[in-house]
C-alpha cells in the first residue's frame, strides 16, 4: 500500500529552502516520491496522513552515543553487571527513538549483536551503527590509577603497541562485525589517567588502523580532546573527530583539507559543567574538564565560521541525556552560530554521511528509507521544537514509531 504525508512545509535534509505544500509517497520502507502537491500526485487508495499544518522532514542521526551507559560515575559501572546493561540499552534506545531520532552511533559500548537484535524487532530503537574500541598502553582505553591499581576487563586486550601488534589487533577488532573503529587519539576527562592535551600512537599506528578499517569497509572515529591529537588523526585520515574541544588555526585548516567531519559533542560538555558535583566525576576529571572548557572557549565557532563539516552528537552515557539529544541542534546554534537549517542538516544529510549511511537515509528523497518526521510546528522558526517529543511523530522504515 501507498502511504501519503501532505505536509504544510518539507525540510529535505540537503539546506535548500523548504517545500511549502508539499506531498511525500512511500511505499513498504522506502520513499516513492517527494514535491510540491502540484508535482506529486496522491494515488487512488493511498492511506494519507495529514501534516498540512505540521512540517515533515527526516529522521535525526545522533552520531556519538554510548547507549549502554547511564553514568560517569566509577562504582556504578563496576558493580552493574553486563546483562543489566543490555536492559538499560533497551531503554535508552527506545526514549531516543520517540525524541526523532531514527539513527544512531554508538560510540563504544554496544556491539553487533544489539544492532542485530533492532533489525530483527526483539528491541525497539533506532538504526544502530556500532563501533569496536582499540587502545594503547598509557592511553584513555587502559584503565590503570594513579594508585596503581588496574582493571582488566573483556576489552583488555584491545590495548596494544606497534605496528604489528596493532593491526592484528584491529583485524580482531574488525571481526566482531563492527561498522566504525574508535580510536583514543588523546586521552579524556573522564579517564584516570592521561591527558586530553596529549597525542596518543604514532603516526605509523594511526596510519595502520585506518588502512585497516578501509580494508574492511569500516570508517574510523577518533577521540581526540587536544590540538595536538587532532591534528595526528586528521593527518592520518579518520572519518570524524569526536569532541575536537581545543582548535587552533592549523587544526581548522587540516579540518578542511581532509574533509573530515568534526562531532562536537556540546550537550555532555554543557550537562558536565552544569553538573560539576553531581556527575559522578572524580576530583581529576574535573580540573580537566575545566581546563578544557577554559582552552577551547571559541574553537567550534571558529570552525564553523571556517566552513569545518560538523555533524550532531552529543556523547549521551549519562542516564537522562538518552531522549534529549535533540538539545544539541540548539546547542550548535547558539554555540556555533549556525542556522536552523544549517543545525538540521547537521543532524540529518552531514551525519548520515559521516555513517557512511549517506546512500540510504539522511535526507527525504526517492530511493533512500523512509525515516520521516512529522513536527507539529516548525523548527526553522524555533527549533527547541524538536526537544518536545510529544510534537514528534516518528516513522522509521515507513512504519510508525510508538
Amino acid at each position: 500500500m501507498t502511504l501519503a504525508i501532505k505536509a504544510g512545509t518539507l525540510i529535505d535534509g540537503r539546506g535548500g529552502e523548504p517545500i511549502r505544500d508539499a506531498v511525500l509517497l512511500w511505499e513498504g520502507a522506502r520513499i516513492a516520491a517527494v514535491g510540491p502537491a502540484t508535482s506529486v500526485a496522491i494515488p487512488g487508495g493511498a492511506k494519507v496522513v495529514d501534516a498540512s499544518a505540521k512540517t515533515a522532514m527526516p529522521g535525526l542521526i545522533d552520531t556519538h552515543v554510548h547507549i549502554m551507559s547511564t553514568s560517569a560515575a566509577l562504582e556504578q559501572r563496576l558493580f552493574t553487571p553486563k546483562a543489566v546493561s543490555y536492559y538499560w540499552a533497551a531503554q535508552n534506545l527506545e526514549r531516543t527513538l520517540r525524541a526523532g531520532f531514527t539513527t544512531v552511533r554508538d560510540a563504544g559500548g554496544a556491539d553487533a549483536g544489539l544492532r542485530q537484535a533492532i533489525e530483527m524487532g526483539l528491541v525497539t530503537g533506532p538504526r544502530l551503527v556500532v563501533s569496536g574500541t582499540i587502545g594503547q598502553t598509557g592511553g584513555l582505553a587502559e584503565l590503570r590509577f594513579p594508585s596503581g591499581a588496574q582493571i582488566l576487563n573483556e576489552d583488555s586486550w584491545r590495548v596494544c603497541d606497534g605496528v604489528d601488534e596493532v593491526r592484528k589487533t584491529m583485524r580482531k577488532v574488525l571481526r566482531e562485525g563492527v561498522d566504525f573503529v574508535k580510536v583514543f587519539a588523546t586521552g579524556g576527562v573522564v579517564a584516570p589517567q592521561g591527558s586530553p592535551f596529549l597525542a596518543e600512537w604514532s603516526p605509523a599506528e594511526l596510519a595502520v588502523i585506518v588502512e585497516e578499517s578501509g580494508r574492511w569497509g569500516a570508517g574510523v572515529m577518533a577521540h581526540a580532546e587536544g590540538n595536538a591529537g587532532i591534528k595526528s588523526a586528521l593527518r592520518a585520515g579518520v572519518t570524524s573527530i569526536e569532541h575536537g574541544n581545543v582548535l587552533d588555526e592549523e587544526a581548522i585548516d587540516l579540518f578542511l583539507a581532509t574533509g573530515t567531519y568534526l562531532v562536537p559533542t556540546l550537550h555532555i560538555v554543557k550537562l558536565l559543567a552544569d553538573r560539576r558535583d553531581s556527575a559522578g566525576l572524580s576530583e581529576s576529571s574535573k580540573r580537566k574538564e575545566e581546563r578544557l572548557v577554559e582552552e577551547g572557549a571559541g574553537s567550534f565557532r571558529r570552525a564553523c565560521e571556517a566552513g569545518v563539516k560538523v555533524v550532531l552528537g552529543t556523547d549521551a552515557f549519562i542516564a537522562d541525556m538518552h531522549g534529549t539529544n535533540a538539545t544539541e541542534l540548539q546547542l550548535m546554534m547558539e554555540e556555533g552560530g549556525l542556522s536552523a537549517m544549517e543545525a538540521i542538516v547537521a543532524g540529518t544529510s552531514a551525519a548520515a554521511d559521516c555513517c557512511l549511511l549517506g546512500e540510504q537515509v539522511g535526507t527525504l528523497e526517492a530511493g533512500k528509507i523512509a525515516d520521516i518526521l512529522i513536527v507539529d510546528g516548525d523548527p526553522l522558526d524555533d527549533i527547541a521544537v524538536m526537544q518536545d517529543s510529544e510534537r514528534i511523530a516518528v516513522y522509521k522504515e515507513g512504519v510508525l514509531a510508538g
